[in-house]
């Protein structure tokens, strides 16, 4: 099932709306920022399918995410070098190149969750998730939210260490 996550800057509180192939909207992505956190939550018409507390600790940003079926965290750190990513309270882990926006999502048994890759699908920039396993879609997009704010907030700091 392939996923389209497309910016959305009608009103302060929008993020992002999820399309479906096509073209119709699947979720609704909304959040409000303080001076070090963002409280994301992901709208599937009016009801709330999880809610994301994104915090940043100078070159490290940790992403708790809570859905109907539980909750992980994912915590990203910035190097010189590189980025690590590292779930917790989930088996999956991520392959590929997060800064230009090419990766993929694989379980404990490295089995491909998802694929995550930039599309012109539209006028404007806009993230494709193909999505090979349908019961973690909200774990897609949550990670995908996540590391998408990696790339708009913090190449400037990682390229400054």
């Amino acid at each position: 099932m392939k996923l389209y996550l497309k910016r959305d800057k009608t009103d302060e509180n929008s993020r992002y709306i999820v399309f479906d192939e096509n073209g119709d909207e699947k979720y609704r992505i909304v959040g409000k920022r303080s001076t070090s956190t963002e409280r994301i939550y992901i709208m599937f018409g009016d009801t709330c399918v999880a809610k994301i507390k994104d915090t940043h600790l100078g070159p490290m940003r940790s992403c708790s995410v809570t859905t109907q079926d539980g909750s992980f965290h994912i915590v990203i750190t910035c190097s010189k070098d590189k980025i690590a990513i590292t779930y917790h309270r989930a088996q999956f882990h991520i392959r590929g190149d997060v800064l230009n926006k090419s990766y993929d999502i694989l379980d404990v048994a490295n089995s491909v969750v998802a694929c995550i890759s930039r599309r012109f699908k539209t006028s404007s920039e806009t993230l494709e998730l193909n999505i090979y396993m349908q019961k973690y879609e909200i774990l897609c997009i949550s990670s995908a939210l996540c590391l998408n704010n990696i790339c708009m907030n913090d190449t400037l700091a990682l390229q400054a260490t």
